[in-house]
């Protein structure tokens, strides 16, 4: 996930209709993550944070630092225009 001209896709890019193949299941997996760990009584937040350094880490070493920075910065100002009280996944 980098940015456009480096061939990956934003956050705002995941409903457009050029989204990569596997998105879908990608999410799903993900999503079946935090079932199972809140089965196994792993608090959300803790879940989110490791999921969020290792994602930064992937990131950094598959598009590069740089590429990566830009994306958090993007990321950041998507998060701080998410309407309060906005459903879980609303930045997809």
């Amino acid at each position: 996930m980098a940015t456009r001209g480096n061939g990956g896709m934003m956050i705002e890019d995941a409903d457009a209709p050029d989204r990569p193949a596997g998105f879908e299941a990608a999410l799903e997996l993900v999503r079946s993550l935090w079932a199972e760990g809140r089965h196994d009584g792993v608090p959300d937040r803790l879940v989110a944070w490791a999921m969020l350094v290792e994602s930064v880490d992937r990131l950094a070493t598959l598009h590069g630092p740089n590429a990566t920075a830009t994306l958090l910065d993007r990321l950041g100002r998507a998060v701080l225009d998410t309407p309060s009280g906005a459903s879980p996944g609303s930045l997809q």
